[in-house]
């Protein structure tokens, strides 16, 4: 396969930005330009829910602690950041952490017990002078937390309502980073002046990209390349055409049918970032006809994985069983499997008094996902599947920001989500079936309110035993899938290619690639 090389002045717009001149102080030597699918949202930490916004973030914020990063497959290991140490009390409600000295936000301002609690309180704290609406995060992951203390002016004390085996690895997600108190007070806020502590300072976000550069004044190992650059490129070819005529150096989600034209190529490296993750098919339980499990079941029969998995994924997908993938703690095996049937499916839809003429509506995101390349190909597979048992939908295509604030509103019959794990743990995953989730923000795209599998999810974060909290999920799981509020569909290795002189690129559980160690070797 021949890539067809861009016209000069898009590779030049591609590199350089077309409103944004570079520094010519700054060699290319000195910079790394990554090229993705789409922009970021955000850049308030507290605020975001996508992967784009998660990574930008995560270069320029830093939390109390930090998962151990990894160039092969990410552990979920907690390690300090900006807490050198903590505590915690035997009944495991009570966690002092020990901050950090001498450590300053990019505005100069010190991070100190005063800016963590501030960092907390603006979420938990409805009255708060920063506090937004929309901490979608926080309703999920953190609401145990009661109170975050300043015990003196390097210790905070952080109380929570119940012990919680999720918390430390929840206290190293994006939303909980540490943000300057003073920028966040400003008109604008930190969605566009995004002030942290870490490796990257936030220099300007144009319609052309999202530019950091080097925290000269780290408190740690300083980053080894000045300019870090987030371009977006919708198509993926073009992407990997830009890779190829050195107008970026890292390449996203590259389109799995390209992979072997990378391997091949004597300037490009392709790395598969392996995370937890899972794309699935979301059916709104609280929407005849999908508030009957016989039709739920009648659709994981009807839809056709293995197609999806080699075709689209390219065979870089397994074929899901469950939420969870099988590396993950809880994996269970022995549920009830949909085997695909058609003639089984329009059985269950006969038994269940399945209403020939609804043309129940798909929603499906416009742009591609690291865990779903190719919704709108995925989408129409599913519609052929279903057609064939005599069930006839509507395929209603959205952009990505558009698609998440719909299904979040549960306006879908049908919708194709997906989730990547920010922590490794699979309460992370399976807060999307949980109880308490299905409202409108709560990310329960199927609305499903089983109390038998919201019972086992609460007992499971109660328990620090790991085997105890593992039966807990596989029994979870179990009911799960004889309910088939989702239909599983794959978890997906992520595609990345990279200029071969790129080196040192690091990534958490999440799949997020860290840019601190990245060095260029010309």
């Amino acid at each position: 396969m021949l890539l067809r090389p861009l016209p000069a002045a898009a590779l030049l717009g591609l590199a350089l930005g077309a409103c944004d001149p570079p520094d010519p102080a700054v060699s290319v030597d000195q910079r790394v330009i990554v090229g993705r699918g789409r922009d970021a949202l955000t850049l308030d930490p507290a605020r975001v829910t996508d992967s784009e916004s998660t990574e930008v973030c995560e270069q320029i914020y830093e939390h109390l602690v930090r998962f151990r990063l990894s160039d092969t497959g990410a552990t979920g290991d907690i390690e300090p950041e900006l807490a050198e140490r903590w505590d915690q009390s035997g009944d495991g409600k009570t966690w002092t952490f020990h901050l950090r000295k001498g450590v300053r936000f990019h505005d100069g301002s010190p991070m100190d017990a005063e800016a963590v609690v501030f960092s907390f309180e603006r979420q938990r704290d409805r009255g708060h002078p920063g506090h937004r609406t929309d901490y979608k995060y926080w309703e999920t992951s953190f609401k145990n937390i009661q109170r975050v203390e300043k015990v003196d002016s390097h210790t905070v004390r952080i109380t929570i309502e119940t012990a919680h085996a999720p918390f430390l690895s929840n206290l190293a997600m994006t939303p909980v980073a540490i943000v300057s108190p003073a920028r966040t007070l400003t008109t604008d806020g930190l969605d566009r002046n995004p002030t942290g502590t870490g490796p990257f300072r936030f220099v300007r976000w144009t319609k052309d990209g999202i530019v950091l550069r080097r925290n000269a004044d780290y408190w740690g190992t300083a980053p080894r390349i000045e300019t870090l650059v987030y371009r977006s490129i919708p198509d993926p070819r073009q992407r990997l055409v830009a890779l190829e005529s050195e107008a970026i150096d890292v390449a996203y989600s590259v389109s799995p049918g390209d992979m072997p034209y990378v391997r091949l190529h004597p300037e490009l490296v392709p790395l598969l970032v392996e995370s937890f993750n899972v794309a699935y098919l979301a059916m709104q339980t609280k929407h005849p006809p999908f508030d009957d499990a016989r039709v739920r079941r009648a659709v994981n029969h009807a839809v056709n994985k293995l197609p999806i998995v080699r075709l689209l994924y390219q065979q870089l997908a397994v074929p899901a069983i469950g939420p969870l993938p099988e590396r993950m703690l809880g994996f269970e095996p022995n549920v009830r499997r949909y085997a695909y049937d058609p003639q089984r499916a329009r059985a269950l839809l006969v038994e269940a008094g399945y209403d020939q003429t609804l043309r129940p509506k798909l929603y499906v995101m416009r742009e591609e996902r690291p865990y779903l390349p190719h919704p709108e190909r995925v989408a129409e597979i599913i519609q052929k599947n279903l057609s064939d048992v005599g069930m006839k939908i509507d395929i209603v295509v959205n952009s990505f920001a558009r698609h998440l604030d719909l299904t979040d509103k549960g306006e879908h019959d049908l919708a194709l989500r997906g989730w990547t794990s920010d922590n490794a743990d699979p309460d992370n995953i399976l807060i999307l079936l949980d109880r308490d989730n299905a409202r409108p923000g709560g990310q329960n795209a199927a609305y499903y309110t089983d109390p038998f599998v919201h019972g086992q999810l609460e007992w499971a974060r109660l328990s620090f035993d790991k085997e105890r909290r593992a039966e807990l999920y596989r029994s979870a799981l179990r009911r799960i899938a004889d309910d088939a509020p989702w239909v599983p569909l794959a978890h997906a290795r992520v595609p990345i290619a990279t200029r071969r002189d790129v080196r040192g690129l690091r990534h958490a559980p999440s799949g997020v690639l860290y840019y601190r160690d990245v060095f260029r070797n010309r």
